[in-house]
């Protein structure tokens, strides 16, 4: 029998509860997730969406649920999700393009519901936002670009679902790296997830052993990011030879911690700072060799990332994602 909210049964009027930003009188449509219910124009989605659009041709039965007159689509999404993909498209200020403020609950619901609905300028929008944390080059990594959202170590996890949900391979190696920066103190966070909505967010077991195996070898690398501290023991070139192998020597022993500390993320562990403390007794010579030789080591690393994780390579991933941003 058809009913309105005002009719409903008192547990049902304890329970639903109006969107507070997307209830429009003048509008016809409202859709119900969970307990919220959304008053918005029906036109507007169907002309976004071809899913709506399908959805909303489907001739209503008479005895239907109303709510205030309205006819009511209930859909299966998360509320949360829902509101921000709602506001998305009828608040213009809500969620406004890449690199104005946004936040990660409202780029996930977004992006979730625009990838289900098939709504590309939103889908587009999404994924521009995500990106901007996970570049796929290293001058992106080590560079300064503008951050639309900040990040915790407990969502880095949904991140890697919602990649996988949405086909954003490309923001992964970035995402599995960074995770792997956290784990030695997110162990727990693996196996039993990370607090996340209102329940748990765990990778899935495929990503699980992927991330595994990709960051023991991440780990590894450590040690070729220091190496130009010791190996070659003769620099070509260098007239000083004997007190430059020795200082090299010794800053090696000085920084051996430094790779126990730092090893999970070897794009870190040697920088500026380390130029500048670097001993004194050698020579400028080898000084320029060594950073030859670290920069190559950082940028094999980085090309080898997406290997490391089970991932396509940097040129197929940015292929990827010129295609969903065009």
């Amino acid at each position: 029998m058809a009913n309105s909210l005002g009719q409903s049964s008192s547990r049902t009027t304890e329970t639903i509860r109006k969107s507070e930003h997307l209830w429009f009188k003048d509008c016809g449509l409202v859709i119900r997730t969970g307990n919220v219910i959304f008053r918005v124009s029906g036109e507007i989605l169907a002309a976004k969406s071809p899913v709506f659009r399908d959805m909303l041709q489907i001739p209503q039965p008479s005895d239907g649920e109303t709510i205030d007159g309205c006819s009511v689509v209930c859909l299966p999404d998360d509320p949360h999700d829902t509101t921000a993909f709602l506001r998305a498209l009828f608040d213009s200020e809500f969620f406004e393009p890449y690199p104005s403020e946004t936040d990660f609950n409202t780029i996930y619901g977004v992006l979730k519901l625009s990838n289900k609905y098939l709504i590309d300028f939103l889908r587009r929008r999404a994924l521009i936002h995500l990106s901007c944390r996970y570049p796929t080059t290293l001058e992106g990594w080590t560079g300064s670009t503008p951050m639309s959202w900040k990040i915790e170590p407990d969502l880095l996890i949904p991140v890697i679902n919602l990649a996988r949900e949405v086909s954003a391979l490309w923001v992964l190696p970035a995402v599995f790296y960074a995770l792997c920066i956290t784990t030695p103190h997110h162990f727990r966070a693996l196996a039993r997830g990370v607090p996340f909505r209102d329940g748990l967010a765990r990778l899935t077991p495929a990503d699980l052993e992927i991330f595994l195996e990709g960051s023991y070898a991440q780990r590894e690398c450590a040690s070729a990011m220091l190496q130009f501290l010791w190996h070659p023991e003769h620099l070509q070139g260098c007239t000083t030879y004997g007190r430059c192998y020795v200082a090299r020597c010794a800053e090696r022993k000085y920084r051996e911690g430094l790779q126990y500390q730092l090893g999970y993320q070897p794009l870190e562990l040697w920088g500026e700072a380390e130029w500048r403390q670097l001993a004194p007794g050698i020579c400028l010579h080898c000084v320029g060799r060594m950073k030859d030789m670290h920069r190559q080591a950082v940028r094999a690393f980085w090309d080898d990332l997406p290997v490391k994780y089970h991932l396509p390579c940097w040129e197929d991933l940015e292929l990827m994602k010129e295609i969903a941003f065009a």
